[in-house]
């Protein structure tokens, strides 16, 4: 295993990393919010559970770009496994951090809303369909963070990548030895 291959795996690990602890840390904060409005009116069990899943979106985002990730280097069994250069490795690590990052970050998001949602449906149970929208509005950002990471790993040319970026790293390298 190169270098670059270990940089691109360490990619595949932040997306899901990320996304998977803020989705865990948003479902987590729904779900204790939630108990107290289970313990006196258990029929609400189905709607609070929808509620409470919504931020689990996230880490299914990051684990499709690690996976993803996976398929572009070839490291599943019965695959060849990809020789990239350490740049082209790290350009993949960066690739992996939009959707961790982000997705994270949204799922967090999601767990404030959520709390505050519960809070408005154990008063107006009739506002179920505003408290999902309230949630999600910050799903939007999350599915940024993944249409940048997933089209950047989808698209990345790694042939062109092996040549180019090292090319570039040079340069800036070179322009800032320059400096100094």
């Amino acid at each position: 295993m190169t270098l670059g291959v270990a940089f691109a795996l360490a990619g595949a690990a932040a997306a899901i990393t990320f996304a998977g602890i803020g989705s865990a840390t948003g479902v987590s904060r729904i779900g204790s919010a939630s108990n107290g409005l289970l313990s006196k009116e258990p029929k609400y069990f189905s709607r609070l559970l929808i509620l409470m899943l919504l931020p689990s979106s996230q880490s299914i985002y990051g684990l499709t770009v690690a996976f993803m990730i996976f398929v572009r280097l070839g490291v599943l069994p019965g695959m060849e496994m990809a020789m990239i250069s350490t740049g082209t490795g790290l350009a993949i690590f960066f690739l992996g951090l939009p959707v961790g990052i982000v997705g994270g970050l949204s799922a967090l998001a999601q767990g404030g809303t959520g709390v505050t949602a519960v809070n408005l449906f154990a008063k107006q149970n009739k506002m179920f369909g505003s408290c999902i929208l309230i949630i999600s509005a910050s799903e939007v950002f999350a599915l940024f963070g993944f249409l940048i990471s997933m089209l950047g790993v989808l698209f990345l040319d790694l042939e062109m990548a092996n040549t180019y970026i090292p090319q570039v790293a040079y340069a800036i390298q070179s322009a800032l030895m320059s400096v100094v």
